[in-house]
């Protein structure tokens, strides 16, 4: 135990460091009330704030829920209380008669008990992008999940790859994904993962907790999960957090469908293109047998073929074939069975004059419909010339 003429050598010290530290430095109460603070904090807000002990400026300084900024939604002092750590470093433009324009903030509760809050302020430029300056975790965790094509799962900050996706709860996650718009019931998971019986809704808890564990910003949550819900009696998916791909895509291809019906073709041709574009592959391509996927697959399969098919008649009444030609192109890899599509596609492969394309296309087709249903093709390539 160190002897008491130590603890107030080791004292005066860290008093001294903290004056002497370059940067500012505050701290304050829950009640948001400054109770400490150092040089450098006198000469970068003496001329903004009245710095006695008691005073109220955190907020203030910081811009927490101010109309219009970054930190509107958002108070970084009752963050930094429920964070464990010092939050990731924010980029503030400082009110005007401060001693600086702008600077770096890093706010910490200070344990045992997280009552007081230390703000440290680095200088910086007003406007600076050198690092991030929007506080992507400001209005809680953001989630983004990509499931048209092969799953894939990004957080604000980086990536979240790995062999779980197509383990236990990357399986969970894709069908909460596919059931997005409702509360799934545990009994229902069970049921439609595991058939077998292997697992049961006890089981099930432990593989949502590992699902929340690699969601989660910072590993395993406290309740409640940022991003997986349990709600009565089943899971959800919470809608403010997470993105998904499959919405986005359905919400454009929906708006252009229905501008290209109100005559409105550019509008129709821009946000078709931007939807189709999110269209990356069949949703959960990397669960081709997953039974209790396929009628979302083939619902949203029909939304992009009606979007494409839309595409090809605005390119082609602009003149654009060879764009109408790739448009369809795509259409008949989506559609591999549909004879009237692919005969739209040879007809415009011959109006563009790609012969050979559409030599080799036909002959792809013919022999896929002989070998699957049995019956030849109703035309031949020289009966779409001759109609030319």
């Amino acid at each position: 135990m160190p002897r008491k003429g130590q603890a107030f050598a080791d004292r005066d010290l860290a008093f001294d460091v903290m004056d002497r530290h370059p940067y500012a430095i505050l701290v304050e109460d829950a009640q948001g009330r400054l109770t400490g603070h150092n040089r450098a904090a006198e000469r970068v807000l003496a001329g903004l704030v009245d710095l006695e002990a008691g005073a109220q400026i955190g907020c203030a300084l910081l811009g927490c829920r101010l109309a219009g900024g970054p930190l509107e939604e958002t108070c970084l002092h009752e963050r930094a209380r429920e964070h464990d750590g010092p939050l990731p470093e924010l980029r503030v433009d400082l009110p005007p008669g401060s001693g600086l324009d702008a600077a770096w903030a890093t706010v910490a509760a200070l344990p045992p008990d997280r009552r007081l809050v230390l703000t440290e302020l680095r200088p910086a430029q007003r406007g600076d992008r050198r690092r991030r300056t929007e506080p992507h975790w400001a209005a809680g965790p953001q989630l983004r999940i990509f499931a048209l094509g092969r799953t894939r799962v990004t957080s604000a900050e980086t990536a979240l790859e790995g062999r779980w996706l197509a383990n236990r709860p990357g399986q969970i996650l894709k069908l909460l994904v596919t059931e997005r718009h409702r509360r799934v019931f545990s009994d229902e998971i069970v049921e439609r993962l595991w058939p077998d019986g292997t697992h049961d809704t006890r089981g099930l808890r432990n593989f949502v907790h590992a699902l929340r564990e690699r969601l989660e910003p910072q590993g395993a949550p406290s309740p409640p999960s940022s991003f997986v819900l349990a709600t009565r009696g089943g899971y959800v998916l919470h809608d403010a957090r997470v993105w998904i791909d499959v919405d986005a895509f359905e919400a454009l291809v929906g708006e252009g469908v229905a501008a290209f019906d109100g005559g409105e073709d550019q509008q129709a041709l821009e946000l078709l293109q931007q939807g189709l574009a999110l269209y990356r592959g069949e949703f959960l391509a990397d669960e081709p047998y997953a039974e209790w996927a396929l009628p979302e697959r083939e619902r949203l399969r029909r939304i992009a073929g009606d979007g494409l098919r839309v595409v090809a008649t605005l390119q082609e009444r602009a003149g654009d074939l060879a764009a109408a030609a790739a448009g369809l192109g795509r259409l008949a890899d989506l559609e591999p069975y549909d004879v009237d599509v692919h005969r739209d596609l040879l007809v415009m492969l011959l109006r563009c004059g790609r012969r050979g394309e559409a030599l080799r296309r036909y002959e792809t087709l013919r022999r896929r419909v002989m070998s699957t249903f049995g019956e030849p093709l109703e035309f031949t390539l020289a009966d779409l010339a001759a109609d030319l």
